[in-house]
């Protein structure tokens, strides 16, 4: 409940991309530590976001995804139109008093960086573009010209296991050889892995096989505007609380998830490419294997975390010392430390630092 009030309701969210509502009236709804969301395009081509909650009697006013003229709670049919403005409500003439203009779905701030969309609970929290800017995103991911490309891929799990997992497994380069040893990570140089720390995440451009079996250049080229880059570049950062960019020179691969309760998560994983990729010959055939492979190295990693979840909660667990493979996971578990508890919770983390 302290992580749902002091994080996830005052943080900017990674919800996903804008080109996944194209047409008026596209809408997903979900939920984030249980509170439920919905986003959609209305009428005239703008992007909102709403707590999805009917103001009758909380009923979530529409699940799922699909395309819709106006959104009908399922429970006394209460309307609303695209921007949230309530548009009927059968039987209520007789209700005097009442402000009918103020019974409306409420609002959540949304903005997007790059093509992704993020959304914050908190009306008066800072812009995205300053909550970016705290580690310095639009400048160092800038040349990964994520707005060029569009979604090929959109896989989504759920995990038994926490939350915090997710992002911190995803910066432990420490497992990459041993998890992943037979898929990506058979070729992947750790030993002086280039963590560029910034205020509250990292960043890093360093060498691994492409995210293909085998390697392989399915793609025959980089992206145009990482021409300049190997077959062994890539490239990652970390945006609090849990979103982590992977790059290769022929796509990128961003993840997110979010909390669904203490022990369970749902993950978002997207593959990207360039939009005129999309028109290569054989382009399906190979979009497969990438997506085959990326349910393959996230099978990888699924037992280990439910194992890990059950792990630390084991009484005979004592938590080792953190090694320079897991330079950015202590960072990240400082910055935890001082939102939930303050900066004297540094003094607990920086015991077993190495």
């Amino acid at each position: 409940d302290m992580e749902v009030d002091r994080i996830f309701m005052r943080d900017w969210i990674c919800v996903g991309r804008s080109e996944q509502y194209q047409r008026p009236g596209d809408y997903r709804a979900f939920r984030i530590a249980n509170e439920p969301v919905l986003i959609c395009r209305n009428e005239k081509g703008e992007i909102h976001a709403f707590a999805n909650v009917c103001p009758h009697r909380g009923v979530e006013v529409v699940r799922g995804e699909g395309t819709v003229d106006q959104l009908k709670c399922p429970y006394h049919a209460w309307t609303f139109d695209l921007d949230g403005r309530l548009k009927g409500a059968p039987f209520t003439k007789e209700v005097r008093n009442y402000d009918w203009d103020a019974c409306g779905l409420q609002r959540l701030q949304i903005d997007s960086w790059a093509g992704y969309l993020f959304i914050n609970f908190d009306r008066n929290a800072e812009s995205l573009s300053d909550y970016l800017a705290a580690d310095g995103v639009q400048e160092h991911a800038a040349f990964l010209r994520a707005e060029d490309t569009r979604i090929g891929d959109e896989f989504t799990f759920e995990v038994e296991c926490n939350w915090k997992f997710i992002p911190e497994n995803l910066m432990d380069m420490y497992h990459v050889g041993v998890i992943h040893g037979s898929s990506f990570g058979a070729y992947f140089p750790v030993a002086k892995f280039p963590y560029e720390l910034t205020r509250y995440g990292y960043h890093a451009e360093y060498e691994s096989l492409t995210m293909a079996p085998e390697g392989a250049w399915l793609f025959g080229k980089a992206m145009p505007w990482l021409e300049d880059k190997n077959k062994h570049f890539a490239f990652t950062t970390f945006i609090r609380p849990t979103y982590n960019m992977f790059a290769r020179p022929d796509m990128l691969q961003p993840w997110y998830c979010h909390p669904i309760s203490p022990n369970r998560t749902r993950v978002t994983i997207l593959t990207q490419y360039p939009e005129e990729w999309f028109e290569q010959p054989a382009f399906k055939e190979k979009n497969a294997l990438v997506k085959d492979f990326i349910r393959l190295v996230a099978s990888e990693d699924l037992e280990m975390l439910k194992s890990l979840q059950n792990g630390v909660g084991s009484r005979m667990f004592n938590a080792g010392p953190t090694t320079k493979l897991e330079k950015a996971i202590h960072h990240t578990l400082n910055y935890y430390l001082d939102r939930m508890f303050g900066e004297e919770a540094r003094e607990v983390s920086g015991e077993h630092a190495a």
